[in-house]
């Protein structure tokens, strides 16, 4: 019974969802980036694989070719979701707040709230309907955006081998549970909200704030634990007709600017959802040439991030359940 009424909330977010002007209007700007974005990366990808393999028939013969370490052959998922990365992170998370802004602040103003508690409900059985069907419309997008971008890749000759489908696939599982983080804060703000402007204009706070002032934030804090003179560390520069490089004067310089690197990107880790969602999906798609190819050890390795994300999505749930549970709707 508890299920079947789960379900009814859930089927009617849905539904509500799907027919809001505003978010039609924010899923028709994403979709449309991400398939400019995937237009763009398989153009780019072509060209990438050309250069390399012209390279690879001028150096040919050569019995010591260190050539392919510095030009490695473009993995296709890396070159391709580039920039689709950065459209979920900014124009997905902002689609998520606007999916959830109105969730329970919405019920508030229009009188409903009070009605629908009236009714032999459990207060977690609406925040649980509320949330399902919210989370339905987000896994829809997804899945109408991976069809799209699967089918303009084949239309374009791209061909996907068995290992690229496992990385488009978990991208896109971890571009759900991002998305569903935001859902998450926004429904939270919802419910501590009185109105549906407040609400909103919280949830982009918060979004500005993790997006932008904690990388920041972080690096301010890292130059301070770990401070670096950049005329010891960039040191002289050799330069060529084809290349610069930067020789440092101090051997311990580099290791200080990788443990500056490290307490920056944990704080982000601890403090951005963007931040992880940015770092994992890299390394699933392969960004790094020079890194891991199994996809085992690749989500091994970004763990971490992995369980920061869990953490806000749940910890955003819990606070809504817990709020919500005590609140005096009137």
């Amino acid at each position: 019974m508890v299920n079947n009424k789960i379900a009814v909330i859930a089927k009617k977010e849905f539904f509500d969802s799907l027919k809001s002007k505003t978010f039609l209007i924010i899923f028709g700007i994403f979709l449309v980036l991400m398939l400019v974005s995937s237009i763009t990366g398989i153009n780019n990808y072509d060209k990438q694989l050309d250069r390399y393999q012209k390279l690879q028939a001028d150096t040919q013969g050569l019995e010591e070719n260190d050539v392919f370490t510095y030009f490695p052959e473009p993995k296709l998922t890396a070159v391709v979701f580039r920039e689709m990365v950065s459209n979920i992170g900014i124009i997905g998370a902002i689609m998520a707040i606007i999916l959830g802004y109105n969730t329970v602040s919405g019920e508030k103003e229009r009188g409903n709230l009070k009605l629908l508690l009236s009714y032999p409900l459990y207060r977690e059985d609406v925040i649980n309907g509320k949330f399902l069907g919210k989370i339905g419309v987000l896994v829809l997008t997804l899945a109408i955006t991976s069809i799209l971008l699967i089918a303009c890749a084949l239309i374009m000759g791209v061909t996907l081998t068995g290992s690229d489908f496992v990385a488009v696939i978990l991208f896109m599982i971890i571009s759900m549970l991002y998305l569903i983080t935001f859902l998450g804060i926004s429904i939270f703000f919802s419910t501590v909200s009185e109105n549906g402007t407040n609400s909103i204009l919280y949830s982009f706070m918060f979004w500005v704030l993790s997006t932008m002032i904690i990388t920041s934030f972080a690096g301010i804090v890292s130059d301070a634990m770990v401070p670096i003179d950049d005329a010891v560390f960039y040191g002289n520069t050799v330069t060529s007709d084809s290349f610069t490089v930067v020789v440092s004067e101090e051997e311990s310089s580099f290791a200080k600017y990788q443990k500056k690197w490290k307490i920056q990107n944990t704080i982000e880790s601890f403090l951005s959802p963007t931040q992880n969602y940015e770092q994992i999906s890299s390394a699933i798609l392969g960004d790094d040439p020079q890194g891991e190819t199994d996809m085992f050890e690749i989500l091994s390795g970004k763990i971490s991030n992995i369980i920061s994300m869990l953490v806000w999505a749940i910890v955003s749930l819990v606070a809504t359940y817990l709020f919500f549970m005590r609140q005096d709707i009137r």
